[in-house]
């Protein structure tokens, strides 16, 4: 999936500089100087920019909205540290000042210091109980650096202070759908789509996740199909619906949406790796491998190609071969719980009772709750 944070980059940091005039927090329009400085930025003149807001701010160094304006030139051009001294000098003058806050918060962000940036991001959330932008951008920030889970519960509070904004709605259901809480994503993108979401068809996909991550399939089909009426060339949807002809049993139809997954984007592994299951449902072992070799043509880093190799070097009586793919497998997946069950049936083979039981107590040890491979992620998930 992309990076929720691409949502809220620079969303806050334009109040009280450029938002139409009568909107909370927006005052009078910039000053002529400071739209002069965005223009010569615009045409990469940097330096005319800096003399240009220098000036500007000469007869202005105490006052909270000229820092302001001058810092979101900067920032709104890419260049969050030249904002960022506009920005602490306007919140040193008035702390109060909200809209600062979630601006510097946001350079503060961008230069990667991000502890800092949430003091002042969180500060703007408590000033302003009644608005969203301070929880919503360091959920962004957060997301930007890693910190998911953290980010989850910043976005958590955003969606409650602005429950009718479709945006928001949508940003924390994608947010919720990477940590795979499925019932809580289907939630929020609904209300997202509801509240009249458009900006993005792809939402649809993500509800469509949402609902294959809780066994709902025949909506999550209905939900594919929508994406696909308007994205018709989007592989990751192709390949999803080719996932559900397969859960249903339906190999042709499934094959046949998976290969033009394949053609819009032959990197998708996940569609090699279904498209080799059904060639094993047919007993074709030459078919399958070179399925699942395929897909490890993009990395090796997919732990289910490996064990299904593995599987097929079992099924020809190859153990020692199977031994090392299944090793492969768990290698790049500690948590692979079948595949350690199919590596104490090669060690066992092999001879190796005491690799089999070795193999046998970490397949037992580990709890049967979620099998790898058990619904196609999207490419660029973990």
């Amino acid at each position: 999936m992309r990076n929720a944070a691409g949502a809220a980059v620079f969303v806050w940091a334009t109040v009280g500089f450029a938002a139409p005039a009568g909107q909370p927090g927006a005052p009078e329009a910039p000053d002529p100087v400071v739209a002069e400085a965005v223009e010569r930025l615009a045409a990469g003149d940097r330096d005319a920019a800096a003399r240009l807001l220098e000036a500007f701010l000469q007869d202005r160094p105490s006052d909270p909205r000229a820092l302001h304006q001058a810092g979101v030139v900067w920032l709104v051009n890419g260049y969050p540290a030249e904002a960022r001294p506009h920005f602490e000098a306007a919140v040193a003058v008035d702390p109060d000042f909200v809209d600062a806050r979630l601006a510097l918060g946001q350079a503060l962000g961008r230069l990667g210091r991000v502890d800092e940036a949430l003091i002042h991001l969180d500060a703007a959330g408590e000033r302003a109980p009644d608005r969203y932008e301070g929880p919503y951008l360091a959920a962004a920030v957060l997301d930007a650096a890693g910190r998911l889970p953290e980010a989850v519960g910043r976005a958590r509070i955003a969606a409650r202070r602005a429950p009718r904004d479709p945006g928001v709605r949508r940003f924390v259901g994608r947010l919720l759908l990477r940590i795979e809480a499925w019932p809580e994503a289907e939630a929020e993108l609904g209300a997202a789509l509801r509240l009249g979401y458009r900006e993005d068809p792809e939402i649809l996909a993500d509800l469509g996740a949402a609902l294959v991550g809780q066994e709902k399939l025949t909506a999550a089909r209905a939900a594919y199909e929508q994406h696909r009426a308007v994205a018709p060339d989007d592989a990751g949807t192709l390949l999803q619906l080719g996932y559900l002809d397969w859960r249903a049993g339906d190999h042709e139809a499934s094959e046949e949406r998976l290969e033009q997954a394949i053609a819009l984007d032959p990197g998708l592994r996940r569609a090699h790796l279904f498209l080799g299951l059904t060639a094993l449902r047919r007993g074709d072992l030459d078919g399958a491998e070179a399925a699942f070799r395929r897909a490890l043509e993009a990395g090796e880093n997919f732990p289910e190609a490996w064990f299904h190799l593995g599987k097929i070097a079992l099924r020809r009586g190859e153990a020692e071969t199977a031994a090392r793919l299944l090793e492969t497998a768990v290698r790049h997946d500690p948590g692979y719980r079948e595949a350690y069950y199919q590596l104490a049936f090669a060690r066992r083979r092999l001879g190796d009772a005491e690799g089999a039981d070795r193999a046998l107590g970490r397949f037992t040890e580990l709890d049967d709750t979620a099998t790898p491979g058990a619904r196609p992620r999207k490419e660029n998930e973990p």
